[in-house]
């Protein structure tokens, strides 16, 4: 019999937060779109880590690589505004 791994999901609406996650390696799963104009980020959360990176990040206990986390930025930019 196979294990299946259960998806655990972690959604959020600030988009720096969502960079940091994307950043530090939680796999981003999808965009959701209401007919307001926010965007919804939707992260794979299996271990329930995302709140504690967010903690750690507010309390500056973080740090990224400065070209990934440019990357990042870039990359969401796009998703948000080609729709993908």
């Amino acid at each position: 019999m196979k294990n299946i791994k259960k998806m655990k999901e972690h959604k959020l609406n600030d988009f720096y937060q969502a960079v940091l996650l994307k950043s530090v390696g939680f796999p981003l799963v999808r965009l959701e779109r209401d007919d307001s104009r926010y965007v919804v980020f939707v992260f794979d959360d299996p271990e329930e880590k995302v709140n504690d990176t967010i903690n750690d990040y507010w309390n500056r206990n973080i740090q990224v690589d400065a070209r990934t986390l440019i990357e990042n930025i870039n990359e969401l930019k796009t998703r948000i505004h080609t729709k993908i």
